[in-house]
């Protein structure tokens, strides 16, 4: 998958040192969240990175509310609602009342949802390829590791980190 047009032509035009670890992880994040927006877009995800998101929590998470897939997401709980909406309506989500809780509702993905979830993934995999051509196999596995590592930070797990990763 190529990267978005948009993404291809902008210049890398630093306003701080490219030294500075923050500024060249937002740069990354962004180059990938545009390419993953992209890729979702062109599979009819109208939200785009953030519809991908949701449907791959709740095809490999457990069953829970809206309020813990929030929670999970680093989402706002009226955020959640709004695309939750949306791939209702596209057929891709369904919402039950949680039996414990009749005022919670339980998000589930549908049959469409998966397949539609399994296409955008595959091609999120082949456009990050495409992005990491630049390495060798070896360097990505290192990428990996390391975001991994810095991701998770198992010195500090009582941290919260808050906010939303989308």
């Amino acid at each position: 998958m190529a990267i978005p047009p948009k993404a291809a032509t902008k210049a890398l035009t630093p306003v701080i040192a490219p030294t500075d670890l923050t500024w060249l992880l937002h740069r990354a994040a962004q180059r990938l969240r545009a390419t993953l927006d992209h890729v979702a877009r062109s599979h009819g995800l109208t939200g785009g990175v953030r519809d991908w998101i949701v449907l791959t929590a709740l095809r490999g998470g457990p069953r829970r509310t809206q309020l813990a897939l929030a929670r999970a997401l680093g989402l706002d709980k009226t955020t959640l609602t709004s695309l939750l909406d949306r791939l209702e309506a596209a057929g891709l989500v369904v919402r039950t009342l949680d039996p414990d809780d009749r005022r919670a509702r339980i998000p589930e993905i549908t049959a469409a949802g998966r397949r539609l979830q399994g296409a955008v993934a595959a091609a999120r995999d082949a456009a990050e390829a495409d992005l990491l051509t630049a390495f060798t196999q070896r360097e990505q596995g290192l990428l990996r590791s390391l975001l991994t590592r810095l991701a998770a930070d198992p010195a500090h797990p009582d941290v919260d980190f808050g906010g939303s990763c989308m």
